[in-house]
């Protein structure tokens, strides 16, 4: 059927995990643990209003405020997000209305984050490996299991020994106690566009605001109360954390740790090959669920490539399938000699 189109349905649960180019560390914790959202060095008053300081945001304050930032141009129901030290992973759905929005909520927030940290790591060029690679989750117990998957990600690849303990960007902290995300942000283009630092006492300052970032319950667990969803997220998160507890007392290994995570150079990347299969059609629980999808989703494609065909033929009021998206026109020019 040649190459996959990205095809989203409303009211469906998707997972997506997008690395960063090299599998390099570029997403590893650079704060003070008493001061998440600043920079290690920034000083805590850089905060205050009042002070002439301005803050240094940390990785942790970079992925918030872009994910808030995100939400707020193009929302959708984000459900988790998870940092981990050269990836980042995210579970999400979309009311009826909202499915159009996902392509700019993900580009939004992958483009923001790889501006600020390529920054950051004083860098240039490509920050991620390659595009988002979501895939729906056809049945509930996928969509846990998804859920947790990001969230654990870290102790599961021996970053952290407990989820809580992790210097990394997690949606735990929500999930799972109920604390309040909130980040700040700095419009810098307003800042530049109102003088910059050309400017005498325009203090970048002037143009920071504070975004909450919120995450929804999962669909079968809305009707669900508060406390009951904490929950079940702190039992799942515990489960796994002592089942992998128990496997790195087999093998006789240890978590890496926030300091040594803090340590490593952003530029580095691990010494092993990464082994990485083909993108799943989706993620579901049994076999059968799988086939009914694959062939769903090979009608909705067969469809488009018809519709792509008469659309580039210029035939441009040609209905394409719900939940796809048209191809991009490519004009061949040249120039006169």
């Amino acid at each position: 059927m040649g190459r996959r189109i990205r095809l989203f349905e409303p009211h469906a649960v998707y997972s997506t995990v997008i690395r960063c180019v090299d599998r390099q560390f570029m997403l590893r914790p650079d704060h003070d643990t008493a001061h998440p959202l600043l920079a290690a060095g920034c000083p805590p008053e850089a905060l205050d209003p009042t002070s002439p300081v301005v803050p240094v945001p940390s990785v942790v304050n970079v992925i918030g405020s872009a994910a808030a930032r995100a939400l707020e141009l193009s929302p959708v129901r984000l459900h988790a997000l998870e940092s981990n030290i050269n990836h980042l992973g995210s579970v999400f759905s979309t009311d009826a209305d909202q499915w159009p929005n996902i392509p700019h909520f993900l580009r939004n927030l992958h483009s923001s984050i790889a501006r600020q940290l390529n920054r950051k790591w004083d860098r240039e060029g490509r920050f991620w490996a390659g595009p988002h690679r979501p895939a729906p989750c056809e049945d509930d117990r996928s969509a846990e299991q998804q859920l947790v998957y990001h969230v654990t990600n870290p102790v599961k690849d021996n970053l952290v020994e407990t989820v809580s303990g992790s210097p990394l960007f997690t949606s735990f902290r929500a999930l799972g106690r109920g604390e309040a995300q909130r980040y700040f942000l700095i419009d810098w283009d307003a800042f530049h566009r109102a003088g910059g630092w050309r400017r005498r006492g325009h203090s970048p300052k002037e143009h920071m605001r504070w975004l909450e970032l919120t995450f929804a319950p999962l669909p079968q667990h809305a009707d669900w109360p508060e406390h009951r969803r904490r929950t079940w997220v702190r039992q799942q998160v515990r489960a796994v954390e002592e089942h992998e507890r128990d496997r790195r007392r087999r093998e006789g290994r240890a978590a890496m740790g926030a300091a040594a995570q803090r340590a490593v150079d952003p530029r580095s990347r691990p010494a092993a090959p990464k082994k990485s299969g083909p993108q799943p059609y989706c993620h579901c629980s049994n076999w059968q669920t799988r086939v009914a999808y694959i062939r769903r989703y090979r009608e909705v494609q067969r469809a488009h490539c018809e519709a792509s065909i008469q659309f580039r033929l210029g035939h441009y009021h040609v209905e394409f399938p719900e939940g796809t998206f048209r191809p991009p026109l490519i004009r061949i020019c040249r120039a006169d000699e």
